[in-house]
């Protein structure tokens, strides 16, 4: 009955609670952590704290000698195990909730409410939610290059260019943007591909949302042939000069990773997955191209070599195709020639054998029928 009776009392102090005190507006971003500030001036024996968000109560807790609901209590069922107080400095003035979990629904304004023996305090926090461009995917298709975003509030754009720079009106593309379940938008674009040789250009596709931007570059490097078993150095095309530290990936196909590269002020971070460690053959050097030894044939495809900053994004593909080498063509050729030239001599020596025993046969049976024709006669 207690802590039925104390939510109650919680509802009378958020009705009675004076409307006083600071205001703040902060801003949060989506699946994150964010931090409500509420100080009051406590006087270290006991206070209750009680915040809502317009009609809702998400906690009401009591601290110190009280005689309050114990416990720190949600009733919300959007909010249960998502807040927190710092319960060792509620009685030291500081009623700060902790929101985990961000999501778009969480906009609004905050009350804050401080009750202690001399004064009750009030707070309101105006909570501003953004889901930010946290990362932007791109790929050539057989006439175009799609780039696209996930998961972003507010409505963001994109933007395409080359470099080296083209006519602005020879970059057709098609952009959609929608929003998606959880009130984010996602957002797709398609660029025609009108230059006859794209070993050349590079591609950039850029996505903003209000002062957040994220750039992706993308290179097709020229396609490289080796041969089985062989080695095979690929390219990384990105600017060295202005990146201090970044995440670098190696991959095959779209999704199997084979090297990961941690560039920071500290040492380097490698990692190189189980099924490429007896191909990789330079380890951290990857960061400037990958050299890979003993390829087999289900090692042909696209390699792709992808570094991520903060703001910006460089994907660089490489087709490589597996050949045999000249020595095995000479060696090839030769044995098939000789086998030719071996089922030729045989086949002569068959219709040689065979011309004789016909001649033979022929032979023979020439001789029969004179010796009738002389028998007939001397009878």
């Amino acid at each position: 009955m207690a802590p039925y009776t104390g939510l109650f009392f919680c509802f009378l102090l958020w009705i009675f609670s004076p409307a006083v005190g600071k205001e703040f507006t902060i801003t949060c971003l989506t699946s994150e952590e964010c931090v409500l500030p509420c100080q009051f001036q406590s006087d270290g024996i006991g206070a209750r704290i009680m915040w809502y968000k317009q009609n809702t109560v998400i906690s009401c807790t009591r601290y110190g000698d009280t005689s309050f609901t114990k416990g720190h209590i949600s009733q919300a069922t959007e909010y249960k195990g998502r807040t927190r107080l710092y319960a060792d400095q509620v009685l030291k003035g500081n009623a700060t909730m902790v929101l985990k979990d961000i999501t778009l629904q969480d906009q609004g304004r905050y009350v804050c409410n401080a009750i202690t023996k001399p004064r009750v305090e009030s707070h309101t926090i105006h909570l501003v939610v953004k889901a930010p461009v946290r990362e932007v995917d791109a790929e050539f298709g057989p006439s175009s290059v799609i780039c696209k975003a996930e998961g972003i509030f507010p409505a963001p754009t994109l933007t395409w260019s080359t470099d080296p720079p083209s006519d602005p009106q020879l970059l057709q593309n098609k952009t959609k943007s929608q929003k998606n379940q959880l009130g984010c938008y996602d957002i797709e674009s398609s660029l025609m591909l009108v230059e006859r040789n794209t070993i050349k250009q590079t591609y950039i596709c850029c996505v903003s949302s209000g002062t957040n931007t994220k750039t992706l570059f993308l290179k097709h490097e020229a396609s490289i042939q080796a041969s089985p078993g062989g080695d095979v150095l690929i390219p990384c095309s990105f600017p060295r000069h202005v990146l201090q530290s970044f995440q670098l990936t190696w991959r095959f196909g779209r999704s199997d990773p084979i090297v990961s590269i941690n560039i920071t002020n500290q040492k380097p971070q490698v990692k190189v997955w189980d099924q490429w460690k007896s191909h990789v053959s330079n380890g951290v050097a990857a960061s400037s191209s990958l050299k890979l030894s003993g390829l087999k044939s289900e090692h042909q495809g696209t390699f792709t070599c992808e570094v991520s900053t903060p703001e910006q994004k460089y994907v660089t593909q490489t087709d490589i195709t597996l050949t045999e080498d000249c020595k095995n063509n000479i060696y090839s050729s030769v044995i098939i020639g000789l086998s030719v030239l071996m089922c030729l001599s045989v086949m002569a020596v068959m219709f040689l054998c065979y011309r004789r025993r016909r001649l033979e046969r022929d032979r023979g049976g020439g001789e029969e029928e004179e010796e009738e024709e002389m028998r007939s006669l001397e009878g």
